[in-house]
């Protein structure tokens, strides 16, 4: 909100200046039929005026701020000369020229804004295909997500999320792809992809994020990819949290990302093993069966998964967003505001710089519900 006020008031400064240097110039030039001094003379200050108009103005307010300095330039040529003095036909001349160059400027900018909108549309687009909307409910279960990206301009990234409802449980993926451009594009494709297939397919959360493993190894070797043996493509990986919700029991596999928070009443705390996992991609070499931390949650309590450009963000003295403290005084807001004011708090203490994609997933058990899935026991 404080962004959009300030981009208003200078739009604003900007349509104004070169209405206030027009002025200034047409009471100075004409300030001789009031008594002022003849000899003082500004017309040379209209040439800026259309250019400054062009900076943020469209063709038509530039064509219409170009008239008034042309008309000011025009008429104190012959109010010079009906008091005796000799006005340069090249300030009205220059006037002209800038007039013509700011209006060409600045629809050549509108022509390149046109563009950068359709750009990002189809941005837009790809991001609604590669992170759809997360369920808002489920079985007892309420989610809410958000994806910022750290540039202004961007509309997709590296960081991913996904919810997968089963009928005897729900998974959930929060990742972070470490690499830029088309490339980790692809690659965050890739894990939600493999995570949607196998999350229906596998019996348990270790062999989904096996499969996920598997998926980004398989990148670098896949004949005909463009990016394949690339520098960008050998620096590729990506680091997860995939979380099995099995009514009151959490399993929770964590490959090299930030461990998940649990929210209740009364505290706040990490959840995750002392045991270090490899990213994707590598995860599966490391260890055959990728074990699962597991701990018991109650209705009323939060997950709340999140990638590093929250806990990593930094303030101007380098010190780091302090993620336990704030997610307590968060415990009790509604959850579908949650998020939005976790990565406030991170932009205010980013001083408005993110320098990282961020991410963040709550998940609720907001009852306690027979239907919520539960892990059916093993025959026999």
């Amino acid at each position: 909100m404080g962004r959009s006020r300030d981009t208003t008031a200078r739009d604003l400064l900007w349509a104004v200046l070169p209405w206030i240097l027009v002025f200034a110039v047409a009471v100075t030039e004409f300030s001789d039929d009031i008594g002022g001094t003849p000899n003082l003379r500004a017309g040379s200050l209209l040439s800026p005026a259309p250019a400054l108009a062009a900076i943020r103005g469209s063709p038509g307010q530039v064509r219409i701020v170009s008239l008034g300095a042309l008309a000011v330039a025009v008429g104190t040529t012959f109010i010079g000369a009906r008091n005796g003095f000799v006005y340069p036909a090249t300030i009205t001349g220059a006037v002209l020229v800038v007039s013509v160059a700011s209006l060409l400027a600045s629809s050549d900018r509108e022509r390149g804004a046109a563009r950068l909108t359709q750009v990002r549309r189809v941005a837009e687009a790809a991001q609604l295909a590669l992170l759809p909307p997360m369920p808002r409910s489920a079985v007892g279960l309420r989610f809410e997500a958000r994806y910022v990206a750290a540039e202004s301009e961007a509309r997709i990234g590296g960081d991913l999320y996904e919810a997968v409802i089963g009928p005897r449980h729900i998974r959930v993926i929060i990742g972070d792809v470490r690499g830029k451009g088309l490339p980790a594009v692809r690659t965050a494709a890739v894990v939600l992809g493999a995570f949607r297939e196998a999350a229906h397919q596998e019996s348990d959360i270790s062999r989904v994020a096996r499969r996920c493993s598997e998926a980004v190894a398989r990148l670098e070797h896949e004949p005909g990819d463009p990016y394949a043996g690339t520098q960008d493509a050998s620096e590729l990986f990506v680091t997860a949290v995939l979380v099995e919700i099995d009514g009151p029991r959490l399993s929770v596999v964590n490959l090299g990302h930030p461990p998940p928070l649990l929210l209740d009443g009364r505290r706040v705390r990490f959840l995750g093993s002392e045991e270090s996992l490899p990213p994707l991609g590598l995860a599966h070499l490391h260890s055959p069966d990728l074990p699962a931390f597991v701990r018991e949650w109650e209705p009323g309590e939060r997950l709340l998964l999140y990638t590093d450009g929250i806990d990593e963000a930094r303030d101007e003295a380098g010190r780091f967003f302090p993620l336990l403290p704030v997610a307590g005084t968060l415990r009790d807001a509604p959850l579908e505001v949650l998020p939005d004011r976790l990565l406030a708090a991170v932009d205010r203490h980013a001083g408005r710089n993110l320098r990282d994609d961020a991410a963040v997933v709550a998940v609720e058990w907001s009852e306690a519900s027979d239907r919520l899935p539960h892990a059916q026991p093993a025959p026999g």
